[in-house]
């Protein structure tokens, strides 16, 4: 596999030509990403030369309209998916919160849903809001002592009852990539709909929804490099099934189905940007024979992933001999670069703030996990965990910095 070229992937982010990103090593990934230059360009365009109700007869509302179209038409393609079956929201909570009621039409009294103690909370209170309004039951698929999940115990919940599977990819805490695929296998020939949550996942390997085939996927752009935007992937015939969440005059578009509240116009043109940096990435790592926006996701993605996993597997050896826990797995095997853990001598607000001296950034607290915190054994979940985030732009060192500021910070207690 080709190495990732970090000069090229640093420049295609203006944030490093400004003296405090430049300055900082940031590890924060999982809050949010920098943003890519040509997304970035588009936002700026569209504000500066077209910001008006888009769709309209006068040139310049069609000018609008057209970046609009090429912003949800651009990130179809890069998902492999038809673009009627995207809800672009303006976040992946909202997004997550307006399917739950559209699963009004399917879950009733006496059915059950079925969510993971691992899970954000994006991920559980919606459907814990669903169940509670249709008298149905929530049933809770619990996490092991190291946070991870066991498929014997989900099957060991699954009964005629359950209508939905809702589950993470990989957890904002845990970081281990939970088996979709084989959880998708045992629901669908039971009729049962599978609902990921992807937040965690996509900013470290770009969804494959064509290999995948949730009925449902969401995730979120702020994360992987974009505006801050929720995209949600509904399978048609799930999607046929649920009641409506749009005015009824949009019926007719499918991609409006669930858009209960209409995001930035501006945002929504932008992702035009995160196709142009794909690409342009892929050509230069690559080559530029003609393929698909999905394929050179796919392959730009596995080069990021790569470098992600090479950096912070020497994170994870260079913090070896401190008195420190991980949530979840001490090794890069099966697990993405997002690691989550506490110290035995120190809060994790000091090491924080450690960090935050030494101008790297890290953050401390729940992360809106609390649920997944407590089941783990953390008891000040306020407090809750240090997480240092990886991005594809970080360097190794960067990494050395974190390293040594964790050393040098124990060392003094």
């Amino acid at each position: 596999m080709k190495k990732l070229d970090l000069d090229f992937v640093r420049n295609c982010f203006p944030a490093f030509e400004h003296p405090l990103p430049a300055k900082t090593a940031f590890f924060e990934n999982a809050g949010g990403s920098y943003v890519a230059r040509p997304v970035l360009e588009q936002y700026m365009h569209f504000y500066s030369a077209n910001k008006v109700q888009p769709y309209g007869a006068s040139e310049i509302c069609h000018a609008a309209g057209e970046q609009m179209d090429a912003g949800r038409n651009t990130m179809a393609e890069l998902l492999g998916v038809d673009k009627g079956t995207v809800t672009i929201g303006p976040s992946t909570t909202q997004n997550f919160n307006t399917l739950a009621v559209a699963c009004q039409a399917i879950v009733h009294q006496g059915d059950s849903v079925i969510v993971t103690q691992q899970d954000h909370e994006a991920n559980i209170g919606a459907w814990e809001r669903l169940c509670h309004r249709q008298q149905a039951d929530l049933h809770h698929w619990p996490i092991e002592k190291n946070g991870e999940l066991d498929i014997a115990q989900l099957e060991a919940l699954i009964d005629d009852s359950v209508k939905v599977i809702c589950m993470t990819h990989s957890s904002n805490i845990v970081g281990t990539i939970n088996p979709v695929e084989q959880v998708i296998a045992i629901a669908r020939p039971r009729g049962i709909r599978v609902v990921v949550d992807g937040v965690s996942f996509a900013p470290h390997q770009w969804p494959d929804i064509p290999t995948l085939l949730p009925d449902a996927y969401g995730f979120s752009t702020y994360k992987t490099y974009a505006t801050h935007l929720g995209i949600m992937f509904v399978a048609a015939d799930f999607a046929d099934q649920l009641d409506p969440q749009c005015h009824y005059f949009n019926l007719h578009y499918p991609e409006k189905r669930f858009d209960a509240a209409g995001p930035d116009h501006a945002s929504i043109a932008a992702l035009d940007g995160l196709g142009v940096y794909f690409s342009n990435s892929y050509d230069h790592h690559i080559g530029n024979e003609a393929t698909t926006l999905y394929e050179k996701a796919q392959a730009v993605s596995a080069l990021m992933h790569n470098h992600e996993s090479e950096i912070c597997a020497h994170f994870l050896q260079g913090i070896a001999s401190l008195p420190l826990t991980i949530v979840g797995r001490d090794t890069m095997n099966g697990r993405e670069a997002n690691i989550a853990l506490t110290s035995s001598k120190l809060s994790s607000s000091a090491m924080s703030e450690a960090l935050a001296k030494a101008d790297i950034a890290a953050g401390h607290g729940d992360f809106y996990a609390t649920r997944l915190l407590e089941h783990a054994g953390v008891s000040n979940t306020e407090d809750g965990v240090l997480r240092v985030s990886f991005a594809h732009y970080n360097t190794q060192d960067e990494v050395d910095r974190v390293i040594e500021t964790l050393n040098a910070v124990h060392a003094g207690v």
